[in-house]
């Protein structure tokens, strides 16, 4: 954008701008060219108006540790993707050490091919609990970990310091910076595949939790006659609205993925009575969760990523209905539930965000880069 702008956004005086503007383009972050004829003062008084914008050479390595996919992305300042590398793998356990060459060999093929002129770090995103202070897998049990050093192993493997966040957490990062939650300070995103996992942004900060576990929604009791889960615990919310869940109802096998959601969908669409009983009972399941989670948190807004994404456009009467007639600490109108706007990049663009975070905080460190 424009000095003008600049100065009428932040409230800051003309001066002020061109300092800052002139102290960002001699650290290399951001360039400036005159651009005659823009929406400025500098139009009323004949002068071209400076427009500001980042350089495309300072970039960051994305890391999105999925279920049943690694991507990596070189990703600009502003988000910007400018490479990027996706390879499939299969659901279930998964070696450790298998799992950091793969993404370290995607890693350092993608920087060959595309190398930044200036190189500012790597994060990454993992479907599982991750430990604040040194990146520690602690439970990711979609890959069968339990306490694996994934985070400092890559970060050997590539000779790099690397960051590591819950997917979760990064998701409504992203979402809450550039997707369905712009310019809102209360918000939760769900990222739900075989299991659900819970970001929250609260008053515009992340609930991180003592030592960065917080979130964990799929794993609340929501049945306490129901089946036992993975994590110990009875009656899970996750067992009653994973995607599993939702494939075994509709007589399909599990395991299939988005491929097989959007197969049941597509045919409760069509009529097939199994595939709407499915879907109803993940409605009603997925209403019952999110009522408990706007009565604790009341958010401005709930974003679904994942299956619950998916379905939303078939279940959302069905979820509305649920809460409609279960009564609300918050009233309903105040709480908007959409789907994810950055699709299934809203982890892969929140790893770019916690990899910039230090220059962002501190734009002068990037002399240390």
């Amino acid at each position: 954008m424009t000095r003008a702008e600049l100065t009428r956004l932040l409230g800051l005086n003309r001066s002020t701008i061109g300092g800052l503007t002139a102290a960002l383009i001699d650290l290399g972050l951001v360039a400036e060219r005159t651009a005659a004829g823009a929406a400025s003062g500098g139009a009323r008084t004949g002068r071209p108006s400076h427009l500001v914008m980042p350089r495309p050479e300072n970039a960051v390595v994305a890391i999105d540790l999925g279920v049943e996919r690694v991507q990596v992305a070189l990703v600009g300042l502003g988000g910007t993707v400018l490479d990027r590398r996706v390879r499939a793998h299969e659901r279930g356990e998964h070696d450790v050490r298998h799992v950091v060459e793969r993404v370290a060999a995607m890693v350092e093929d993608m920087l060959a091919a595309t190398p930044p002129q200036r190189f500012l770090g790597i994060a990454a995103s993992i479907p599982g609990a991750v430990r604040l202070h040194d990146g520690m897998v602690q439970f990711a049990p979609n890959l069968g970990w339990h306490g694996e050093p994934f985070t400092q192993m890559l970060s050997a493997r590539l000779g790099r310091p690397v960051r590591a966040g819950n997917d979760a957490n990064l998701g409504v990062l992203a979402e809450h910076l550039r997707g369905a939650a712009v310019e809102r300070q209360h918000v939760i995103y769900l990222s739900a595949s075989v299991g659900i996992g819970g970001g929250f942004l609260i008053d515009g900060r992340i609930l991180e939790g003592a030592t960065g576990y917080a979130g964990e929604v799929g794993h609340f009791q929501v049945d306490a006659s129901g089946p036992e889960c993975r994590c110990g615990g009875i009656g899970c919310w996750e067992l009653k609205v994973g995607e599993n869940r939702l494939l075994s109802l509709a007589g399909r096998e599990p395991g299939g993925g988005p491929e097989a959601v959007a197969e049941v969908i597509a045919a409760a669409d069509k009529g097939e009575e199994r595939a709407q009983r499915a879907i109803q009972q993940v409605a009603e399941w997925t209403g019952i969760g999110l009522r408990s989670l706007i009565n604790v948190f009341n958010p401005e807004v709930i974003v679904l990523g994942g299956s619950l994404a998916q379905l939303w456009e078939s279940a959302a009467p069905l979820v509305e209905e649920v809460l409609g007639r279960r009564a609300l600490l918050a009233p309903r109108a105040d709480v908007a539930v959409l789907p994810a706007m950055l699709g299934q990049d809203s982890s892969l663009f929140g790893a770019a965000e916690l990899a910039f975070e230090a220059v962002l905080d501190d734009p002068q460190c990037v002399a240390a880069c």
